[in-house]
C-alpha cells in the first residue's frame, strides 16, 4: 500500500502477504521508538515505524525504506505496560531476549496501542520461528545503528 503526499512516498506493510491462517490486523499505527541517550536522558528516535498489530504478533517497519517487516510474535512478550519515560508516555515492551521497546504516538491514541498488543495470543495453528523473531530484534538495532532496545539484563 503506498500513501502519496507533501512530495514524499510513505510505504506501508502489505498485510495481504503477510498475514497467516487465522491472523486478523488488530490495528494500525505510526510510531517512534524512545531511546536512551549516553546522558541518560529519554529521546524519540527521528524514524518513523509502521505498526501493525495482529491478533498473533507485531509487525515494525521503517517508512519509506525498502526493509522486511520485524515480526515479533505475542510470546516473545513476556510485558507490556504504559509507562513515563521522563515526560514521554509509552507503551513499553519487555522482550524474552531482556531487551525492551518504547512505543510511542504523536497522535493520543496510546490507550488503543496498549489495547491492541494486549490482544494478541499465540496461534493455534501456527507456530512462528523464535529464531526469526531473534534476528528481527538484530535487524532493528542494527538498523538504528545504535542500542534503542536496552538490555536490562546486565
Amino acid at each position: 500500500m503506498r500513501i502519496i503526499g507533501s512530495k514524499r512516498e510513505v510505504t506501508l506493510i502489505d498485510e495481504k502477504d503477510l498475514l497467516v491462517e487465522g491472523e486478523e490486523i488488530l490495528g494500525r499505527y505510526t510510531i517512534v521508538l524512545l531511546q536512551e541517550a549516553s546522558n541518560g536522558a529519554w529521546l524519540p528516535s527521528v524514524m518513523q515505524l509502521d505498526a501493525m498489530i495482529t491478533n498473533y504478533r507485531l509487525l515494525l517497519r521503517p517508512f519509506r525504506k525498502k526493509y522486511d517487516p520485524a515480526s515479533l510474535p505475542a510470546h516473545y512478550i513476556t510485558r507490556i505496560d504504559m509507562t513515563v519515560r521522563d515526560k514521554y508516555h509509552v507503551v513499553e515492551l519487555q522482550l524474552v531476549t531482556k531487551h525492551f521497546l518504547c512505543l510511542m504516538l504523536s497522535t493520543g491514541k496510546l490507550n488503543d496501542l496498549y489495547r491492541d498488543v494486549c490482544a494478541m495470543k499465540r496461534p493455534t495453528r501456527f507456530v512462528f520461528d523464535d529464531k526469526l523473531a531473534r534476528a528481527d530484534i538484530e535487524r532493528l538495532i542494527t538498523y538504528f545503528g545504535k542500542q534503542p532496545l536496552p538490555d536490562t539484563a546486565s
